[in-house]
C-alpha cells in the first residue's frame, strides 16, 4: 500500500549574492591567502580553455589581458572612485553591433581582468578561482552584446 508523502514547508532561500562587495568581504581577508600573478594567470587561462568549443572559436579576435589594476583612466571612464570595485572589462564592439559593411577595426577587441581587486575581496584560493571565472565568463558575454543584466540574470 502506497502512503501519500509527507509535505515539509520549504525553505526560503537566502539570495547569493552575484558579485561580492569589497567592503563585505575586506574584513574576512586573511594575509595566508597569497595568489601570485603566475597563479593567477593560469587561472584565467583555466577559465579560458572551459569555456565551449562554439564560443571559444569566436574569440580569436580578442585580446586577453591581465591587469594590476584598473588604471585612473579607466575608473575615470567606468565612473568609479576605486579601483577595488572594478574586476574585469570589455572594450571593443560586441558582436551583435558588428556589420558586413563597416569593417572590423584595426585593433582586436580586448578584455581586460584585473588581479588585485578580485584578489583583495577573496579569503581563500577556490574563491579566486570561481570569481575568475565569473569575471571571464562576464567579459566574454560582453563580446557577444549581452548587458550587465542579462549576465547577472545568469549568475555572471
Amino acid at each position: 500500500m502506497l502512503r501519500p508523502r509527507k509535505r515539509f514547508p520549504r525553505r526560503r532561500l537566502t539570495p547569493r549574492l552575484v558579485q561580492p562587495c569589497s567592503h563585505l568581504y575586506s574584513a574576512w581577508k586573511t594575509d595566508s591567502t597569497t595568489t601570485t600573478l603566475a597563479e593567477f594567470t593560469r587561472l584565467v587561462v583555466r577559465a579560458l580553455e572551459t569555456l565551449p568549443d562554439e564560443i571559444a572559436e569566436k574569440l580569436a579576435n580578442v585580446a586577453v589581458t591581465i591587469e594590476e589594476q584598473p588604471s585612473p583612466e579607466v575608473l575615470k571612464e567606468m565612473g568609479l572612485t576605486t579601483p577595488h570595485d572594478l574586476f574585469g572589462l570589455y572594450r571593443g564592439v560586441p558582436r551583435t553591433w558588428r556589420s558586413i559593411f563597416a569593417p572590423l577595426s584595426e585593433f582586436p577587441d580586448k578584455i581586460e581582468i584585473y588581479y588585485r581587486p578580485i584578489v583583495r575581496v577573496c579569503t581563500h584560493p577556490h574563491e579566486i578561482r570561481d570569481l575568475v571565472r565569473r569575471v571571464v565568463v562576464h567579459e566574454v558575454g560582453h563580446h557577444f552584446g549581452m548587458s550587465d543584466q542579462q549576465l547577472r540574470a545568469l549568475g555572471y
